[in-house]
């Protein structure tokens, strides 16, 4: 049987589907989910975007453009997002399809947190990284740089595994599972790259919602406490050495928005 959270992504799916078959998406409305899911991936890590004027800055819309670098990076991560759901059907998780998503979003030095690595752009990180979470929670120290290359192709079999075993009748084998598996795997214990972790992460995850039959969505992350819930699903996680935290994470906040899309008037 089911879980909860997991029944009730499936219901939302397939009122959205039905509503909204993918065969008859124009290209507005296409545009709308690119744009929506990069708001909420972006906005888990720069506080100073707003929904309504990145919105509408994505629409080449006028705005205050007093956050400039912050719209130029959400700007990239859509056009980055969009090419590669574009071509979704021949989409497949592999070291060459990672680093290529990093190369192409992260080329520019305006796509960067930290100091800009050109010689990093598209490679794997060269030096040992930590997660900074304290006062609130200790330090996270990611996988250590000198074996990635080992680290990263051992893992891909299981991502692949996982992905291509998608039947959402089971807990086991659901999307989200899936999904949550290899986002807690790739971002909060690997963490291949010098900068750009997280987005990678969730465009690749958008990708194989598309693949899977199910439209670019994420939880809605629209403000602070949006993003702190998401933090601390993450440490939970690892307190809890499970992914069931953030499947149910997922599971609500992507149901939350795929309810919210069928119940608007067509």
């Amino acid at each position: 049987m089911l879980s909860e959270h997991l029944q009730r992504f499936n219901e939302a799916l397939e009122a959205f589907q039905n509503k909204f078959p993918r065969d008859s998406w124009s290209q507005e409305f296409k545009t709308d989910l690119v744009n929506d899911f990069s708001f909420y991936s972006s906005r888990i890590e720069d506080s100073r975007l707003e929904y309504g004027d990145t919105i509408r800055f994505l629409n080449d819309e006028l705005v205050n453009k007093e956050n400039l670098t912050s719209l130029l990076q959400i700007s990239n991560h859509k056009e980055v997002l969009k090419e590669i759901i574009d071509r979704y059907d021949h989409f497949e998780i592999s070291e060459k399809t990672i680093k290529s998503i990093h190369k192409n979003l992260m080329g520019n030095e305006l796509s960067w947190n930290g100091d800009f690595k050109p010689e990093l752009v598209g490679n794997y990180r060269n030096y040992q990284v930590i997660g900074y979470r304290m006062p609130f929670f200790p330090n996270r120290e990611y996988n250590p740089h000198y074996n990635l290359e080992i680290i990263m192709a051992s893992h891909l079999e299981f991502f692949q595994r996982a992905f291509n075993r998608v039947d959402n009748s089971s807990d086991e084998t659901h999307l989200i599972t899936a999904l949550a598996y290899f986002h807690n795997k790739f971002l909060n214990d690997i963490h291949p790259f010098a900068d750009g972790n997280g987005r990678v992460c969730r465009i690749i995850m958008g990708t194989i919602m598309m693949k899977a039959g199910c439209p670019p969505v994420f939880a809605q992350i629209l403000d602070n406490s949006d993003m702190e819930k998401y933090i601390n699903t993450i440490i939970q996680c690892e307190d809890e050495n499970s992914d069931e935290p953030f499947v149910k994470f997922l599971a609500n906040g992507m149901s939350d928005y795929l309810e919210q899309k069928s119940a608007k008037v067509r």
